[in-house]
């Protein structure tokens, strides 16, 4: 599965202390601890969740780009149709 938080200019991600394409981990190890939903982190350790992504698409303008949208929506608890959310063929 690959997940990728992308933002639209290097400055704005280095603002955040993130890179401007940012492969994200599905953390298996939290798994069991958040009821087996899959867990996304962020490379400072911050887990990405529904509010968190929202806030980095619509502050910053940030997309996420997943060949698995099921395991996405799961985990981070998103409509499918979430805006800023890419379905990569």
């Amino acid at each position: 599965m690959k997940t990728t938080l992308i933002f639209p200019d290097a400055e704005t991600a280095e603002k955040l202390g993130m890179e401007q394409v940012t492969e994200l981990i599905c953390n298996e190890n939290y798994c069991a601890s958040s009821s087996g939903y899959p867990v996304f982190v962020l490379p400072n350790d911050e887990l990405l969740d529904c509010e968190k992504f929202r806030e980095l698409h619509e502050n910053f303008g940030a997309r996420l780009e997943t060949d698995n949208v099921a395991k996405v929506c799961l985990g981070l608890g998103l409509p499918r149709n979430e805006p800023g959310l890419v379905v990569l063929g």
